[in-house]
């Protein structure tokens, strides 16, 4: 079972050694194993990671201040056609679980072979923390549409429903710089 497993994937293996940007020489000097070539922290520079990390913060407040914003802004309307509900709270706090289980996954995990440390749990929990950000952004889409695209309501009283498809939006645009910004070894400077 394991020999049939191994000849199926080898294939795979061989035509992504080939492919195109391998072939002219771009990659050489890169991990290929990676899941960002390019984007590790030695290319971003020396100040790469702090500015990753604070760039991911502040896109991560702005997400959530955006939220609060159209919270506020939804109460403040007198003549309110649609009610703020927990069907629009449920996309921001699923997406930042997403994002807070693919920040705490160990890079150096993924790098293993399957078969080696768990490496199947840190690349399953992986898989999790991005199911569980294109599901709360997939709520803020859904939540959108449904509850203030479909009833024709003008565009202040849709601020609400953009709002939380933004949040959703700079989360994961937040999650994404901090990953590329991670290094693998914990050095924290002060």
């Amino acid at each position: 079972m394991g020999h049939r497993v191994t000849s199926l994937v080898a294939p795979a293996l061989r035509a992504a050694s080939l492919s195109f940007p391998y072939l002219l020489g771009l990659m050489e000097g890169y991990d290929t194993h990676s899941i960002f070539i390019c984007c590790n922290s030695s290319c971003l520079g020396p100040k790469g990671r702090q500015a990753g990390v604070y760039v991911s913060g502040m896109l991560f407040a702005l997400g959530w201040w955006m939220f609060i914003d159209t919270l506020s802004f939804s109460f403040t309307l007198t003549d309110r056609k649609v009610l703020f509900g927990v069907e629009d709270w449920v996309p921001g706090i699923i997406t930042t679980l997403g994002m807070i289980v693919v920040c705490l996954i160990d890079k150096s995990s993924l790098r293993d072979s399957w078969g080696e440390s768990g490496s199947w749990q840190a690349r399953l929990c992986l898989f999790l923390g991005f199911a569980m950000m294109a599901g709360g952004l997939a709520g803020a889409v859904s939540v959108l549409v449904v509850k203030y695209i479909m009833r024709d309501l003008d565009s202040a009283d849709c601020y609400p429903g953009i709002g939380i498809v933004v949040q959703c939006g700079l989360l994961m645009l937040s999650t994404a710089i901090l990953w590329i910004s991670q290094t693998e070894e914990p050095s924290f400077r002060i």
